[in-house]
């Protein structure tokens, strides 16, 4: 189970590609794992450094198809180097419901359906976008121990 608190964040710059892809598991891991690749690759030719860890902007919601925006965090400064199809934009600052997930990236479905039933008790209502931070990878670490941020903006 995730505990989810309600907190006050600043905008985040990333540089990002869009990916739409059905709802099964590997199809979404296979177009992560892709953008990721194509954002990284920019950065690399490019000279962008990243300034934090790699994350997943979702704008629209769907039951069975899913559009998001994945790369990396950057500085502020090094959005003017975006160039397409790659991307610049800053999540949202101000109040969102976040939490820890820890586990398995399957999990994160249970881990929404309670961050919205946390988000309902509150009294609040969701805005888009929703977004997850990846703290580390499964290149990295067990599955059981993977860390993602996931941020619910508020209305």
């Amino acid at each position: 189970m995730t505990e989810f608190s309600l907190i006050d964040v600043a905008e985040t710059p990333y540089l990002y590609v869009d990916r739409e892809t059905g709802m099964a598991m590997a199809e979404i891991g296979e177009a992560m794992g892709s953008a990721f690749a194509e954002v990284w690759a920019f950065m690399q030719k490019h000279g962008v450094p990243p300034a934090g860890a790699a994350l997943a902007v979702y704008y629209d919601y769907s039951p069975d198809r899913m559009a998001f925006r994945a790369g990396f965090t950057i500085a502020r400064d090094d959005m003017a180097a975006a160039e397409a199809p790659v991307k610049a934009d800053v999540t949202p600052a101000g109040r969102v419901a976040h939490g820890m997930h820890r586990g398995s990236y399957a999990g994160l479905q249970a881990a929404y359906g309670e961050m919205a039933a946390f988000v309902q008790a509150q009294g609040v209502d969701f805005a888009p976008p929703t977004w997850e931070v990846y703290l580390n990878s499964p290149d990295e670490v067990p599955e059981e121990q993977l860390l993602t941020g996931l941020y619910q903006a508020l209305a």
